[in-house]
This record gives structure tokens, sequence and C-alpha cells, in this order.
């Protein structure tokens, strides 16, 4: 069985087995070892990301689930995204369809200014094509952004004037001017953008050589921003508008040295720079699978018959004897749960990555189920001496287990039939009572007696007898 919920705490944790040319076999706990910090998995992310190696990535993303699921989470798709872009990314040379009419901003990324401060080629022609844009979408804003500045100018506050002589209204125009790098652009923009809840979407616009990196920072900076917060912030970033400086950008996979250089960029955008050269300079170790953790299920008592119930079953991977440790959950095979009889048993987790299986167990208990009877009657009117009741006894059993046992039936206490069950049995059973002399109150009762699966049942009802 296979299952992917993960959420409570440890209930029982009974043993922890390995598997060894192919047999699970006990072994003895691991002794204890530093897990990595959190800034470390980070920067392990970025490094992995930058080598390529995604199933190590996969490790230590997951394994920040550890102290935040939200934050694995985060970092999962950034990477993912992050991928897509460093193996494709589609250029629009012309200002595409499909925008959002609300809530959407263009975002501009500075060039540098000439020694005089003045608006280069290089950024007139990115300005150019925020214009064409603008027009198309009148109700979108847009985000100059640039603060290096030459003469007392910044890169924002030329593009703005620059702008504002070319038509765009001065209140479609957001000003950021403290960045001095691709990865200020997407730090200060991100942090505008994140101030107010009216923006939803943007769109970067920059040479074509350069938006796959930004593209990147971008998405990074949105995740920073959600870390800092604490809280998610949705805003999307769609298709972008490029001069087409380049015509193969975008097309096939990045270079290693422009994935290596975006990789440290996005350590930037982090605060992990130092972290992240560590990480270069010293490589870790490849992260093996040393043993498996499990959190057993909320449920620990089953009736005969039931079903596994998966609810706060956790199952953790454990790489290099605790410096990693990822939710494998979804991942792993449940083994062993049998509910057909009463007792105690033990069920076990396994999951295994390459050539690799790691296992452990949890405890659970089956007890009998419960069954049931209802009663009806030909007549509640019942006349002394004249009136014969017929009774029907409905004898049910959950998960299509079939009772065995006996039926019986009684009036007053005495006992006036037995039904002996067998596997023809339909499960309803029929006497006539007797005729009842005396008026007033009498119990008539049905019992079931239960058998190795089944509790016992009971039901009963009083009818009055008249004259």
């Amino acid at each position: 069985m296979r299952f992917g919920s993960v959420r409570t705490m440890l209930t029982a944790i009974v043993a922890s087995l390995v598997a060894v040319a192919g047999v699970i076999v006990p072994t003895a706990p691991a002794s204890a070892v530093a897990a990595a910090s959190r800034s470390n998995l980070k920067a392990l992310a970025i490094y992995y990301q930058r080598t390529g190696n995604v199933a190590q990535r996969e490790i230590v993303v997951g394994s920040m689930a550890t102290s935040s699921t939200r934050e694995s989470r985060l970092w999962g798709d950034f990477m993912d995204s992050w991928s897509t872009i460093n193996a494709q990314l589609d250029m629009n040379y012309t200002v595409p369809k499909g925008l959002p009419s609300k809530g959407h901003v263009f975002v501009v990324l500075g060039s540098a200014l000439s020694k005089s401060g003045k608006i280069t080629t290089k950024l007139s022609r990115r300005l150019t094509v925020a214009v064409s844009a603008l027009k198309k979408y009148p109700h979108s804003r847009v985000l100059v952004s640039g603060g290096a500045a030459r003469n007392g100018h910044t890169e924002a506050g030329v593009m703005r004037s620059w702008l504002r002589s070319h038509g765009i209204a001065d209140s479609r125009i957001i000003v950021e001017k403290k960045s001095a790098s691709t990865i200020g652009n997407a730090d200060y923009s991100m942090a505008i953008l994140a101030a107010s809840s009216k923006y939803t979407s943007y769109s970067l616009i920059s040479d074509s050589s350069h938006l796959r990196r930004a593209s990147i920072l971008f998405l990074a900076a949105t995740v920073r921003i959600q870390e800092k917060s604490g809280r998610d912030w949705s805003i999307r970033q769609l298709a972008n508008v490029a001069y087409k400086d380049m015509a193969s950008a975008g097309k096939g996979p990045l270079s290693a040295s422009s994935i290596a250089y975006t990789a440290s960029n996005v350590a930037s955008v982090f605060d992990l720079s130092g972290t992240y050269r560590d990480v270069v300079a010293d490589p870790p170790a490849k992260a093996v699978l040393t043993s498996v953790n499990v959190t057993a299920p909320t449920k620990l008592t089953y009736a005969v018959g039931d079903a596994f119930a998966a609810k706060g079953l956790v199952v953790r991977a454990v790489y290099n004897k605790g410096v990693y440790s990822r939710p494998v959950t979804g991942d792993a095979d449940v083994q062993g749960f049998d509910s057909s009889s009463v007792g105690g048993a033990t069920a076990t987790a396994t999951f295994t990555e390459g050539d690799v299986t790691k296992a452990s167990s949890f405890a659970y208990t089956v007890v009998k189920a419960d069954s049931s009877l209802k009663l009806s009657f030909s007549t509640k009117t019942v006349r002394a001496s004249k009136t014969r009741v017929v009774v029907t006894a409905k004898l049910a059993a959950p998960n299509k287990l079939s009772p065995t046992g006996r039926v019986r039936f009684y009036l007053d206490g005495k006992r006036l039939k037995t039904f002996v069950i067998d596997a023809d049995d339909t499960g309803t059973y029929t006497l006539t009572y007797p005729k009842i002399a005396t008026t007033g109150g009498h119990a008539f009762v049905v019992k079931y007696s239960g058998d190795d699966q089944l509790e016992a049942a009971r039901t009963a009802a009083t009818l009055t007898v008249s004259k």
C-alpha cells in the first residue's frame, strides 16, 4: 500500500530496519549527527541546481520540511521553475496577447547611463518596448528599476522622464531607484510590488540576452519576500517582452558558466553568498539513505475487517545518519497490515532509493467488530390470549463479515428459540411468539452470541398486552 498524508507527531516507533542483500534486518540506532542548518540546506540546493544533480537537490529541499513544510514547498516550486528556465525560455519580441487587464505591472530593467547621466541606446530600446506594452494594456502600470547614479541622475529617474515624454502618464509609473544590479532590481522591485495587494502579476522587459537570468532572480526574490513575511504571496510572473539583441536567446539549455553565474546571484538574493562559496569550495559528501523513521498513524486500533487508515502516518528518510531528513510518505510502501483476526500486530513502512531499502515498523491492535440487531413486529396491538406476534430480527455485521454463532429469542426472560447460524443464512431470523395470557408490559428480547470476529449484540422492546 502507498500513502501520501503527512501530518501528526510520533505516536509509536517500534523498530528500525535495514535492507541487506534484499533482506530487511534490524539495526541499532545510529549515533547522533548534527543536521544541516536551514542556511546550509538552501546553499546546497543552489549548488546542486548549479551542478544539475536533481536527486541530491530534492533531498536537501525536502529536508527543509523538518523545520518548515512551507519553506520546503516554496523552494521546491522555485527550483522547478528555475530548471524550466535553464532549459528554455520563450521570448516575446512583440507584446503578447492575454495579459491581465487589472493588477498587472510591466517591470523595465535598467541599464547603465552615459557618463553625463543621459539615457543610452540600450536603455531607450527597452523603454520603446515598454511604451508598446503600455499602449496595448492601458490599465497596466510600469515599474522602472535602476539606481546606479551618473552625474546626479539615476537610471529609474531618467527612465521615468523618458516615458513621460513619450506619452505615459506619471500616475502609471512606479520608480525603484535603489538597485545597482539585476540582483537589486529583483530585490527592490518585488518589495515594492509586495507592499500593495493590488499587484497580482508582472512581466519583465529587458534585452533577450538578459531575461533568463532576470526571470530566475525575480522568482528568487519572490520566495525571499515570502520567507521574511511568513505569508504566501501569489503574484505571478507572466510572459516577458524582449528587445531582440541575441537571436538565440531562450533557445536550448543555458551554458554551465551562465548557470553558475546565475546560481551565485541567487545566493546573493537569499543573503547566502558566504555559505554558498563555502559549499562550492568544499563540495559536500553525497547524501546516502541510512535509515527510515516512522510516525505511526493516528488510528492504531482497528475492528476486524477495517481498512488501513493512513491519516497521521509520516515516513521520513534519513540520510548520512541524520545530516538530512525528508518526508517520503507518498513514496513509501506500508506492508504487513492485516485486520482479519483479533490481536496485536505490526506493520512496516519501507522506502527505497536507488539500490538501498530501509524500513521501520509500528504496532497496532485488532479488536472484534460491533454487530447489530434490529427488531420489527407484525403488530404492536396485542390482545391477551388472542394475538400471536411475529418478531423479525435482522443481524448485521460491518466490513462484509459473515456472522457465526447463535441468535436467541426471549419473552419475559424465558428463552423460546435458538437459531444456529450457518453459511447460508441471510441474517434475518423470524419467530412467531405464543399468545400471551396476562395483560400489561412484556419484554421481547433477541440476543446474538457473537463469535471470534464479532461482538455480541442485544436488542429489546416492550409491548403492552391489553384485554
